[in-house]
């Protein structure tokens, strides 16, 4: 099976070369999460993410299934590339990731409006053997290889998050609650476990057009934009209960990334991605 989502891999990186897209490593990179001591900064401006080193991922434009980003305005997704820094202390684990954005698509006053947004994927399985593929896992019911996504998004910000249905794509879309988001009403609220803790989803997928929101919502975050630039944290204990989280310990797991910019108009599959890339737990 790990074969099998290589040559998924192989065929991302030749056609981002054939379309003379930036195609993402085929080496992998290694992103650290470094110990420290102490509390998890909550903040992405907090003084303590200079412990961490930020290392450069390289993004290409999803083209592999619908909606595929040849449609968007630009012929392909915007951003090319995002860095990323990771803090643990033990019980806590917490991601920022920065990318340069010239244009804040969050404060949004349209329902035809697209958000900008970015997502963590995570193997939840630790088998070496049973790799999902980066683009949201793949595999069939007697054979799924799930993967764990959080999806941060820029119009849940301060306290937005309970006037946009979750799962949402973009505003005024929902799945199983509506709303009058534009007049400032709330919707029917699900049960407090799956409620959003903040402007952060989590979800899992097992390949595209399966993208689910878990009953037990656990990660927490924040973005702030400012100079043309996001800066965004999503953060989690490192272990929980439930069996459709990925699990941290010291050790290695899989990390892959993906960014939607709004000003594109890109939402779902219309995205930015990279492919699986180490992540080292101190």
């Amino acid at each position: 099976m790990l074969k099998k989502v290589f040559l998924i891999g192989s065929i991302v990186i030749m056609a981002g070369i054939l379309y003379n897209l930036p195609e993402v490593n085929s080496q992998g990179l290694m992103v650290t999460s470094k110990f420290i001591k102490g509390d998890i900064p909550a903040n992405p401006r907090s003084p303590i993410w200079d412990k961490a080193d930020g290392i450069t991922i390289p993004l290409s434009s999803q083209i592999i299934a619908q909606p595929r980003t040849f449609t968007l305005p630009k012929g392909r997704s915007s951003v090319r590339g995002i860095n990323v820094k990771s803090l643990n202390n033990g019980k806590d684990i917490a991601f920022l990731i920065e990318w340069d954005d010239m244009t804040e698509n969050s404060i949004l006053d349209d329902t035809a409006a697209y958000r900008d947004a970015v997502a963590l994927n995570f193997p939840v399985s630790d088998s070496e053997k049973d790799v999902p593929y980066f683009g949201m896992g793949h595999g069939e019911k007697e054979d799924p290889h799930l993967v764990n996504i959080w999806q941060w998004k820029a119009d849940l910000e301060d306290g937005r998050d309970r006037v946009v249905p979750l799962g949402a794509s973009y505003p005024g879309e929902g799945l199983k609650y509506s709303v009058d988001w534009y007049q400032g009403q709330l919707y029917n609220l699900p049960p407090k476990e799956k409620q959003r803790k903040g402007p952060v989803e989590d979800l899992n997928a097992v390949g595209f057009g399966t993208l689910t929101l878990q009953d037990s919502q656990d990660v927490m975050g924040k973005g702030v934009w400012s100079g043309g630039k996001w800066r965004v944290i999503l953060y989690r204990p490192m272990t929980t209960k439930d069996k459709e989280d990925v699990q941290f310990k010291k050790g290695k797991k899989y990390i892959a990334f993906a960014v939607w910019d709004g000003a594109n108009l890109e939402k779902d599959g219309q995205k930015s991605i990279s492919t699986w890339h180490e992540l080292t737990i101190e």
